[in-house]
């Protein structure tokens, strides 16, 4: 085996579970037949095992799960995370569905010091031709119910079993068990992959030559709020969804329930935000783009302006300018910037945005990120909050919002409101992505009506692949059933 036979993968997700009746006669069948010792957390733990091994499959054939067996890996007692209360039993289960040739398996392998991978399973052709028999869509798999949303996390990224469930910590669960509702019944596609597989661009630094993917997926929208050292006034942001995975010249051709999209984003919000935390209102006192600095060994504005605006917001989150340079060279665009950064001429870059931004300057690399990141967490709560009142779905990147054509006008006064709200400035600017908004369709209806009229069929129509058609009417099938 080579390290590329395990990159391909994602960890077991122990909440994989459904209580329709067609899977559980699936499963039941499958305890019934092959297994011989019968007993409720056995037939619990299988149940795990086969959902995620049938969603893998539906997902991507070629994927992989990773899955530990040491029984070192399993912690005893309950645990807020692991809601099932899943073990040490998934080693006897796996085990044993290997020895049915019910699923293929490698053995977990330690390649050097700093590297090492835990076994992998896959279905096997067996029982893939019993998932293609299954009588159940694949949307009837889903999460348990009391799989966590709010985590919590201490200094070194362990997580906190147990935390205070406060009344504030409720509201923001219950929040976001409203909003994976929203999703789950949402259709999130993009039209012109006929295979549902989204090769993405390398980082300069990969441990592999493996090709990465991103699947888009129905099981792959659960998003989650993570907070860091031991607080719940540091981080807080939401997290999952395979579209905060994929570059904006992708997500931009996102369609939700086969309408097109708009993405809106805050123009600098985190440098904005360090001089709100001054008392500083930066776009009534500054026409600059903040990221607008001068860099003598680079002759191209753009990408200045690149540099500056990745270098700046890694120092805002970095701890000190040594994991700062390392950071910046591991994420800088070689392929299109071809420029050379050694310390010393990141230095020089650190010093000039200390200058041209003195009034923040003390707060680069200072870790102050963090903090940050807490204040547009609650700008997005606030977001989401009308939009989940009017259920209709939005999608966040942290900072983004990704909407349907017509729900433009909507966020972005929300969005203004929410940054009013939390930083207590009364002034913000947004950027739009280049897709096209309804008030610019629509200021073309008299001018070219022609144009006008192409392009609405274009963004209402589109230009669909058979495979997403299929996808598309699969989700409808199931999600328009009055059985549902």
């Amino acid at each position: 085996m080579n390290r590329n036979d395990y990159e391909h993968s994602r960890p077991l997700d122990v909440h994989r579970w459904s209580e329709h009746p067609e899977v559980n006669t699936f499963v039941d069948d499958i305890f019934n037949t092959y297994f011989k010792q019968k007993t409720d957390i056995r037939k619990k733990h299988l149940k795990v095992v086969l959902l995620d091994l049938y969603v893998a499959w539906r997902d991507d054939p070629t994927l992989t799960i990773g899955v530990a067996m040491s029984p070192k890996a399993y912690k005893a007692g309950k645990s807020r995370y692991n809601a099932l209360n899943i073990k040490r039993t998934t080693i006897d289960i796996v085990n044993e569905l290997k020895e049915l040739e019910l699923i293929n398996f490698i053995k977990g392998e330690r390649f050097s010091q700093r590297f090492s991978y835990v076994s992998r399973i896959s279905a096997s052709d067996k029982l893939i031709r019993k998932f293609q028999d299954a009588a159940f869509f694949e949307f009837a798999v889903g999460h348990h119910e009391g799989k966590e949303t709010i985590i919590l996390r201490d200094s070194d990224k362990n997580e906190i079993d147990k935390c205070d469930d406060n009344t504030n910590v409720k509201r923001m669960r219950l929040q976001l068990t409203k909003y994976n509702k929203l999703l789950e019944k949402s259709f999130i596609d993009i039209q012109k992959y006929d295979v549902p597989k989204i090769l993405i661009k390398p980082k300069r630094r990969r441990r592999s030559d493996e090709p990465k993917y991103v699947n888009i997926s129905h099981h792959d929208k659960f998003v989650r709020r993570v907070f860091n050292n031991s607080s719940f006034d540091e981080g807080g942001r939401f997290y999952g969804g395979w579209w905060q995975r994929i570059d904006g010249k992708i997500r931009k051709d996102i369609r939700i329930n086969n309408i097109a999209t708009v993405e809106i984003d805050y123009s600098a919000i985190h440098v904005i935000m360090l001089y709100a935390l001054m008392g500083i209102d930066y776009w009534s006192n500054f026409t600059k783009d903040p990221y607008d600095i001068n860099i003598h060994f680079v002759n191209d504005p753009e990408h200045s302006r690149k540099i500056i605006k990745l270098l700046l917001l890694l120092a805002i989150n970095a701890n000190d300018e040594t994991s700062l340079f390392k950071a910046f060279r591991n994420e800088h665009d070689y392929e299109t910037m071809r420029y050379e950064f050694t310390n010393e001429r990141l230095s020089e870059i650190l010093t000039d945005i200390k200058k041209e931004h003195h009034p923040i300057a003390h707060k680069i690399c200072s870790g102050e990120g963090i903090k940050l990141m807490n204040y547009d967490s609650m700008i997005v709560e606030y977001i989401l909050d009308d939009f989940i009142k009017r259920d209709t779905a939005i999608l966040t990147v942290h900072d983004s919002f990704v909407v349907q054509l017509g729900d433009e006008n909507k966020l972005h006064e929300l969005m203004k409101e929410a940054f009013e709200r939390v930083m207590k400035v009364n002034k913000v600017k947004v950027k739009y992505n280049k897709n096209m908004t309804k008030q610019g369709l629509y200021s073309f209806r008299h001018l070219d009506y022609d144009y006008f009229i192409d392009t609405f069929y274009h963004l209402t129509k589109g230009s669909p692949t058979n495979g997403y058609k299929r996808r598309m009417e699969r989700h409808n099938q199931y999600y328009n059933s009055s059985s549902v």
